[in-house]
């Protein structure tokens, strides 16, 4: 006997038509690495004002897997968190020095804004 499958259709929309996908939520913090645990997971220890002295467990990101980032006892670097759960994480970046990871730091990110329209 033959079975029957039912096809379905991939509905493909127009970019310039498609709303904007929403952002998503994750919270961006400046930690140091306390101990490293195996398959790429470490204890981080959170220096930003706001988590200030909160540990966490954190991997390493897939860009900085992929392009053989090393990370060592004593490193400063960025971790994103989940607020859903803020005792795991995500390292996305390593700075190079202690001064380079507190200019960071003291330096908000400033996002370009678009100019409003004037009607």
């Amino acid at each position: 006997m033959a079975r029957h499958f039912k096809i379905q259709k991939q509905v493909v929309h127009n970019k310039k038509n498609s709303t904007p996908k929403a952002e998503k939520e994750v919270i961006s913090a400046l930690g140091r690495v306390m101990e490293t645990l195996p398959n790429a997971e470490f204890l981080v220890e959170l220096q930003d004002d706001v988590y200030a002295n909160h540990k966490l467990k954190a991997r390493i990101s897939g860009k900085m897997r992929m392009h053989h980032i090393k990370i060592i006892l004593g490193d400063y670097i960025t971790v994103e968190l989940n607020p859903y759960d803020l005792g795991r994480g995500r390292i996305t970046f390593r700075f190079r020095s202690k001064e380079e990871a507190l200019r960071a730091k003291a330096t908000p990110n400033l996002t370009p804004t678009l100019p409003e329209n004037e009607s």
